[in-house]
């Protein structure tokens, strides 16, 4: 059985399931993110146990990118979206690719004008990365890696017919000159777990260009795919493309870490999450108190003490963010909240910030991105 032979409800009941296995894997690799940062940050590079610990992190990353794939398969598979420009991503995702040793030819063509749109930028790299490595898998002995954006303006006869709303678009077309894929083939690339591979040479297991093709829907887009055996295949990623490249931020995190020393009060009902929140924020400078549910926090919040800020998880037990959020909002109308969940942007956490907060941020995070999106809401 493949996903398109599920019902719309049994279909919605695996999306959910995965979204909340992925939230709750979030959440044990933001602990082990924390910790090993924190380790870090203390060690020196020549000491014994610095290779060990920042392979640790690592290992959280690609977990990371795992739960990505997870949150994009399911229903709400977005993030936190912002314009980005789609030749720069290209670009840095090609320099993760060691093609010369493995005798593929890469050839290019970016478009000359600015390809914004507004999307999750950690996503869409997952599905870029996803195609790339699909196309180098299928050319064992070598071969041309093509690499073409382009803009689109598509009306509405053709963005009727591929489920897309007319208007600007923006195309990422990769192809390959590799094996190829037959009919069958094609009719179930999409489908999870399905792959032509070899299922013992590490490659083609788990969700893949499901996750991908899930990605894709979620924002708006879509992914298509033409082959022909023995002669390539080629994918191209189709998204809506921004008018106003005025609102295009290129501004790019460094690795160091922003101090404050405002008060927070964390909000989220995991243990081992509060723990170490309370001592990265410490660490930051900051006055902290933690709270282990939204009754908890509105207690404390109503104790006396003055809060800069409230880092609010999304999903607990009892009382959840959006009706935490709320009713701090009666508490104080201008209460700053920074929204921290290991699940996805929703229609709730959409609505939290249309209803005013400040801001969203995905966990697993760095200390350091932590620290520039504190200092972002504080002092926005």
């Amino acid at each position: 059985m493949t996903l398109k032979d599920l019902n719309k409800g049994e279909k919605g009941a695996v999306e959910t399931l995965a979204g909340g296995v992925a939230h709750d894997f979030n959440n044990l690799l933001m602990a082990i993110q924390g910790r090993a940062c924190l380790m870090l940050k203390d060690l020196k590079p020549s000491h014994p146990f610095y290779r060990h610990v920042s392979e640790i992190i690592r290992s959280v990353n690609k977990g990371a990118e795992i739960t990505g794939q997870l949150l994009g398969f399911a229903r709400a598979g977005k993030y936190h979206v912002e314009p980005i420009e789609l030749n720069r991503l290209v670009i840095s995702s090609l320099r993760k690719l060691a093609l010369s040793d493995k005798g593929i030819k890469l050839e290019t063509d970016l478009s000359e004008d600015s390809l914004i749109c507004e999307v999750d930028q950690h996503q869409i790299r997952l599905v870029l990365m996803n195609v790339l490595e699909n196309a180098i898998v299928a050319m064992p002995n070598g071969g041309e890696l093509t690499i073409v954006t382009e803009s689109a303006r598509i009306v509405n006869s053709s963005a009727e017919s591929r489920g897309l709303k007319p208007g600007k678009f923006a195309k990422i077309t990769v192809s390959d000159t590799g094996v190829g894929m037959d009919k069958e083939t094609l009719q179930r690339v999409f489908d999870p777990f399905y792959t032509t591979r070899c299922m013992g040479d590490g490659h083609g297991k788990g969700l893949g260009l499901a996750a991908s093709h899930g990605i894709i829907r979620n924002h708006g887009g879509v992914i298509e795919v033409w082959s022909t055996v023995n002669v390539g295949t080629s994918f191209s990623i189709v998204l809506s493309q921004l008018e106003d490249s005025d609102r295009l931020d290129c501004g790019v995190h460094q690795e160091e870490m922003l101090m404050g020393f405002e008060t927070i009060l964390l909000v989220d009902d995991e243990e081992i999450i509060l723990e170490m929140g309370r001592e990265v924020l410490e660490e930051l400078g900051y006055r902290v108190a933690t709270a282990i549910s939204g009754d908890a926090a509105l207690e404390i919040f109503q104790s006396g003490e003055e809060f800069d800020l409230v880092v609010l998880d999304m999903i607990m037990p009892g009382m959840d963010g959006p009706e935490t959020f709320r009713r701090l909002q009666e508490i104080n109308p201008d209460v700053r909240v920074l929204i921290s969940t290991g699940h996805t942007i929703d229609s709730a956490a959409e609505g939290m910030l249309d209803a005013g907060c400040k801001g969203f941020i995905l966990k697993p995070f760095s200390i350091s991105a932590f620290s520039y999106k504190l200092r972002e809401v504080l002092e926005s």
